[in-house]
């Protein structure tokens, strides 16, 4: 592994979240026709199927016409449904398909393998550190600025 004299975290994390989702939007899609985002709603959606769009919005950390576009995408690739809202008619809520769970679920193994080529060359206790880490950044930043 190549040492870097580089200490600028923010670059960093930028750079390596950046080719990271490349890399995997590209797996994600040869294999199962999917990006990170969309498979990250799928697993949102497991967890709170029937959610309003502005939770799914929130869920995921997008903006409104992101999640639009998102939601269009995913409901012409029958992983989802979009439903009006019994309660408010402005809103809607989202089902994931059965298409859906079997794309979430198929996704497993790619994950694995995702975290499997981030972590190699690091011991345990490095990704400790290295969880440790990024957990503190999201902790720190996450809704207070």
């Amino acid at each position: 592994m190549e040492e870097t004299n580089d200490r600028r975290i923010f670059f960093l994390i930028n750079r390596s979240r950046h080719a990271l989702l490349k890399w995997a939007d590209a797996l994600l899609v040869e294999k199962l026709s999917v990006t990170s985002a969309q498979l990250a709603a799928l697993f949102l959606l497991q967890h709170e199927d029937g959610c309003l769009l502005k939770e799914l919005s929130k869920g995921l950390g997008l903006n409104n016409s992101a999640i639009t576009g998102l939601v269009t995408r995913m409901e012409k690739g029958g992983l989802i449904e979009k439903h009006s809202c019994p309660e408010d008619g402005r809103a809607f809520r989202v089902y994931i398909t059965p298409k859906g769970m079997e794309t979430a679920a198929a996704s497993l193994p790619l994950i694995d393998h995702f975290n499997a080529v981030a972590a190699e060359g690091f011991t345990p206790d490095e990704m400790e550190t290295v969880c440790r880490f990024l957990s503190s950044v999201i902790d720190k930043i996450s809704g207070t600025r």
